[in-house]
């Protein structure tokens, strides 16, 4: 007969082995799973970093041991990074498979460069690369929930949406969005009717990490933070692979692949060895080509005027999501939380102070309460005061934005001439950057006359001369951009781009019989940007 204390000790016995014997899929939740894996991975980065850190502080004293530490070190950072190997592979990999290969492809090679990186003692790499993996998987479950909407399966949304929940705190920070989900919880049959609203928020999520975590990088830089500002690129660059397919849905694909390029640069900006203050300005000159294809992504005005008012509005959302999580009782919870705050709204106070007087031509009353609310949150921020307070000057504040965005609209007379005007004088600028050595700003110059030019005279051309406004098209977009990539000879490129340009003075004289075109406020707006540089035009630094 055992005694209490025996039948104590069996019964543990028995659960610990249960629960060691239990398959890690067996999980309660997927986003349970998401953040095992996350942990896994950081532990093992933390155990190299912890063990060597250990070892060269005792190398001296302990020297005959070295060898046995770094081993032993190694081997426990290489069962914590097999733990979230076996978390991905039980839970993630045959979804991946399914709806996205690549990803797969990304996260099973990620792993394999990341045991390299613990095995040589780069921790810093092994960090970054966790961002591939554990953002890689929003991917995954996105598409996954996109998938259950067309099949009518409540059961697998709920599920994969747990990781999101779990990421981003939606029960607590997006209300509105748990709101959704709890009806589809109670009422399944309303996952086809508010499943595309809740994948349309989450979206919206990741457009504002896409244009955020460049904003958080150039603060880093201003504070010499190197290793933050890459990670805050690598994070960029992979939140936005969930918005990737909605950005090519929306504007094709080569609008798409230029926001996805903008967001390789940044990261390849960050882990130059180019001196901070450049580092600095090429991430600002990044950030305002992004800016300028998420405002077309959500089809808004990206006028100076329209710009100033979208990158206010994205960036007082953040700071109603960062504030939330940062301060609690007048005390600071989340130090990187509240400075992430700060940024956003001195930003979003800068961008004002910057357009303030454009805006102030669409509405005196306006612009006052909205400076008005940017001065009281400054204050309340600076206090650590009431997240309520934030909350409701942050919704009357996007109140004031959308009736400042209204008035900005309307439609105007456009000259087609004006179009063929802006070609040439991209392409004149396109000739004079390549024949300065600057390849990248000349194939820039001329992808900006074609998309944000050429395309408003297409049709027009079309009717009077459908084989020269063919040639036009195939000897700006495709030869000359193709000439530029390929590093061909200015000499080359100049002759290219002077019979552009003498098939373009062909088809001005064919063209005035269409007189003007009616466009609305947005083509407008396209021209007014692209008439300088980014950097010399937009007030706006996103």
């Amino acid at each position: 007969m055992l005694n209490i204390q025996q039948k104590i000790f069996f019964f543990s016995l028995i659960a610990f082995a249960f629960i060691v014997s239990t398959p890690v899929a067996f999980s309660v939740t997927l986003g349970d799973q998401w953040d095992s894996l996350k942990t896994a991975l950081s532990d093992a980065e933390k155990t190299m970093t912890f063990h060597f850190d250990l070892i060269a502080h005792q190398a001296e004293k302990v020297d005959l041991k070295l060898k046995d530490q770094i081993e032993t070190t190694k081997t426990d950072a290489i069962k914590k990074l097999q733990t979230a190997k076996t978390i991905y592979s039980d839970n993630f990999k045959e979804a991946a498979l399914a709806v996205d290969a690549e990803s797969d492809m990304l996260i099973t090679n990620t792993f394999s460069d990341t045991e390299n990186m613990l095995v040589s003692g780069n921790t810093e790499q092994a960090s970054l690369n966790r961002q591939i993996i554990d953002k890689t998987i929003y991917k995954i479950a996105f598409m996954k929930m996109e998938l259950a909407i067309t099949q009518n399966n409540s059961v697998d949304f709920l599920s994969w949406f747990t990781v999101m929940e779990k990421k981003f705190k939606i029960s607590t920070t997006y209300p509105d969005m748990d709101s959704l989900v709890v009806d589809i919880r109670s009422n399944p049959t309303l996952l086809s009717v508010n499943g595309p609203q809740i994948t349309e928020k989450l979206l919206e999520i990741f457009k504002l990490k896409t244009v955020e975590e460049i904003a958080e990088a150039i603060a880093a830089l201003d504070k010499g933070d190197m290793k933050s500002a890459k990670t805050f690129t690598y994070e960029g660059l992979y939140y936005y692979r969930t918005l990737h397919p909605s950005v090519e849905e929306k504007l094709g694909s080569e609008s798409a692949n230029e926001l996805l390029h903008s967001m390789k640069s940044a990261l390849d900006v960050t882990t130059s060895d180019k001196p901070i203050d450049i580092m600095k300005a090429d991430l600002e000159d990044i950030s305002e080509k992004v800016e300028l294809i998420i405002r077309k992504y959500e089809g808004g005005d990206v006028s100076d005027t329209g710009l100033a008012l979208s990158g206010i509005k994205d960036r007082l959302n953040l700071v109603e999501v960062e504030y939330l999580n940062a301060v609690k009782n007048g005390k600071i919870i989340n130090q990187v939380e509240y400075d992430e705050t700060v940024v956003f709204l001195t930003k979003a106070t800068d961008i004002f102070n910057n357009n303030k007087v454009a805006l102030m031509e669409l509405s005196n009353s306006d612009v006052t309460s909205l400076e008005k609310n940017l001065a009281d949150m400054n204050e309340i921020v600076t206090a650590k005061g009431s997240i309520h307070e934030i909350s409701t000057l942050v919704g009357n504040s996007l109140t004031t934005i959308v009736t400042l965005q209204d008035l900005s609209g309307g439609e105007t007379q456009i000259d087609i001439l004006e179009y063929f005007d802006e070609i040439e004088r991209l392409l004149n600028e396109s000739k004079t950057a390549y024949q300065n050595g600057n390849a990248q700003m000349a194939f820039d110059l001329v992808t900006q006359a074609y998309l944000d030019n050429y395309e408003f005279v297409e049709g027009p051309l079309g009717e009077v001369d459908p084989e020269l406004v063919l040639k036009i098209e195939i000897d700006m977009r495709e030869n000359l951009r193709n000439m530029i990539k390929s590093n061909e000879s200015p000499d080359k490129v100049d002759a290219q781009i002077d019979m552009i340009l003498s098939d373009l003075a062909q088809a001005k004289k064919v063209v005035p019989e269409f007189g003007t075109i009616t466009m609305i406020i947005l083509a407008i707006a396209t021209i007014s940007i692209i008439g300088l540089t980014a950097r010399s035009r937009i007030s706006l630094r996103v």
